[in-house]
């Protein structure tokens, strides 16, 4: 099997040669933007030979106003894709899809409704667990954020659809809100979820894949149950159901398994890793599954940790 192929039959949920493997990486702040980005993730999907590439996406959605208060986001408007923040990822996109997207499925970033927001607040990662402002506005000003937030998803609808034609044949949707701390389910059913089915609706429309990543720790993971994707991640390790759990919640491919800041994969031996493999395809089984990590993994993660992964897949 090719490796499109490979991927394209876990989603239908046939008969594998070998179980998919996929891992991305957070890159160097020095390799985010630009030839330096196209190199970092050429020589990251050539070391460890993974079956698919996720398109690390660090131009992050902006506004030409700070936001303080509730008020500031009426001036939020839809970006057009002609930012020049949106033109260096088209740029990463179009080079990556030129130099591998003919042999492995490229599924670039999309931070969804929730994460889009909170960029444009400039609040520093370290406040996203708690006590963000966009949570404490959102609560405060429900009005106001309602059309904040369509504006934005309109936006990145937009660009979800440019990367696509850019030659990105699917998107990785990073997922926020359904943490049990954050919002009420009517809250995010509200304000979140029409959000999120925009965005996803306009990959949809381009026949394009969807990998649903359900970010953070202590998540309310059935909110997600009816998203229209392919493939489903979240971070079991972080307070959240098991993948056999999740298995029970949706129908379509689940994709995990390792833990991206400790265990096997960070501090264990070749030996413990493909041991590790071996337990979670037998957990898993063959069909419907792809080997990951619960999210993106750490810069100084050693490559040969990752290509050893994905021999010991390949060797069963």
């Amino acid at each position: 099997m090719t490796k499109k192929q490979r991927i394209d039959t876990a989603i239908r949920g046939g008969k594998v040669d070998h179980v998919p493997v996929i891992f991305s990486l957070h890159f160097p702040e020095s390799d985010h933007r630009g030839k330096q980005a196209i190199e970092a993730h050429r020589n990251f999907y050539k070391a460890t030979d993974v079956d698919a590439v996720k398109v690390m996406n660090e131009n992050l959605f902006r506004t030409d106003v700070a936001i303080r208060t509730p008020e500031d986001w009426r001036s939020v408007r839809p970006i057009t894709g002609k930012e020049s923040y949106v033109q260096d990822q088209l740029d990463i996109v179009k080079a990556l899809a030129d130099e591998i997207g003919h042999e492995a499925y490229l599924y670039t970033t999309i931070h969804g409704i929730f994460a889009s927001a909170f960029h444009a607040t400039g609040d520093s990662d370290d406040k996203l667990a708690r006590n963000d402002k966009l949570t404490a506005h959102l609560k405060e000003s429900p009005e106001i954020m309602i059309s904040a937030l369509k504006n934005i998803a309109e936006g990145i609808a937009i660009f979800t659809q440019l990367c696509i034609e850019a030659g990105s044949h699917g998107i990785y949707y990073a997922a926020l809100g359904a943490e049990k701390y954050r919002f009420s389910k009517e809250m995010f059913n509200d304000f979140i979820k029409p959000n999120d089915l925009l965005i996803l609706d306009s990959a949809a429309n381009a026949s394009a894949g969807v990998v649903l990543h359900m970010c953070k720790d202590s998540l309310n993971i059935d909110m997600y149950k009816d998203y229209p994707v392919e493939i489903v991640n979240w971070a079991v390790h972080e307070n959240n159901p098991a993948l056999s759990e999740g298995r029970r919640i949706f129908p379509q491919t689940i994709l995990g398994g390792f833990d991206d800041r400790e265990g096997e994969l960070v501090h264990g031996s070749s030996a413990q890793i493909a041991e590790k493999v071996s337990r979670l395809i037998a957990e898993m089984g063959s069909e419907k599954f792809i080997v990951g990590a619960d999210c993106t993994l750490p810069t100084e993660i050693e490559y040969s940790r990752v290509r050893g992964v994905v021999d010991a897949v390949r060797s069963i």
